[in-house]
This record gives C-alpha cells, sequence and structure tokens, in this order.
C-alpha cells in the first residue's frame, strides 16, 4: 500500500501534519464505517478534491473529524483543530493565517453532518487553513 502518500495527502485535506500510526488507524476504522475505499480516496485527491464528493466520502470526513475532536455533535470545533495545529511544526508560523482561516469558516452548515464536515474541510482548503497548501 502507498499509504505513506495517501497518508500525506489525507492530513493535508483533514489538517493533521503527521502520519503518525493513530491517524493512520483513525483512516482505516473511518473507510471501513464509511465504505470508502483507496480508489475513492486517490480519485478524489486526482480531481483535486472538489465540493462534488459522494455522500460516503463526505461521511468518511466527518468520521475523521470527529474521532479526531474536531466534529462534535455536527458542530465544528475550531479551537480543537486550532490546538491541533499548534502541535505541526511546519504551521507554528502560519497561526495567524490559519486562525483567520479557521474562524471564516467555523460557522458553516451544511444539509446534514456529514456535509457540515464536509463543507469546513473544502473551506479550510480555499483559506488554506492546512499544511501544505502554502
Amino acid at each position: 500500500m502507498k499509504f505513506i502518500l495517501f497518508c500525506a495527502a489525507l492530513a493535508v485535506l483533514l489538517a493533521v501534519g503527521q502520519c503518525d500510526p493513530d491517524f493512520r488507524q483513525i483512516m482505516q476504522q473511518c473507510m471501513q464505517s464509511t465504505q470508502v475505499t483507496e480508489t475513492d480516496l486517490k480519485d478524489f485527491m486526482a480531481s483535486g478534491m472538489q465540493s462534488t464528493a459522494k455522500e460516503n466520502m463526505k461521511c468518511y470526513t466527518k468520521c475523521l473529524m470527529e474521532k479526531q475532536g474536531h466534529l462534535t455533535n455536527g458542530q465544528f470545533n475550531a479551537q480543537a483543530l486550532l490546538d491541533t495545529l499548534k502541535n505541526v511544526p511546519q504551521m507554528k508560523d502560519k497561526m495567524d493565517e490559519i486562525t483567520s482561516g479557521v474562524n471564516a469558516c467555523k460557522e458553516i452548515k451544511g444539509s446534514n453532518d456529514c456535509d457540515t464536515a464536509f463543507k469546513v474541510t473544502m473551506c479550510l482548503k480555499e483559506h488554506k487553513a492546512m499544511p501544505g497548501h502554502h
């Protein structure tokens, strides 16, 4: 499995800079629970992470965010995300920019929890409030 590359791409998507074993485990659990395959994820990345993702991809985003404490009861927890990012070495010097991006995205609501998680993630990507987009 080309996990490292994958992990890096997904880490970017979900604002977690490290590819630690815990995150890998979370990814696997979420892939199983939402029936998302590696091919689905690769296609999603290859298409530039479009906002027209399939429902299970949106729910996969929600699963990852929930397991990391960045989404609780369908509500984006901006502070939890910022706390995570503060510990990522390459993010430390960009916290002002990141904080404004996170704040711009924190009120977003989708049609359901999966949609909310996905829309927040897309918003963060737009605002470059995640690693790898600078």
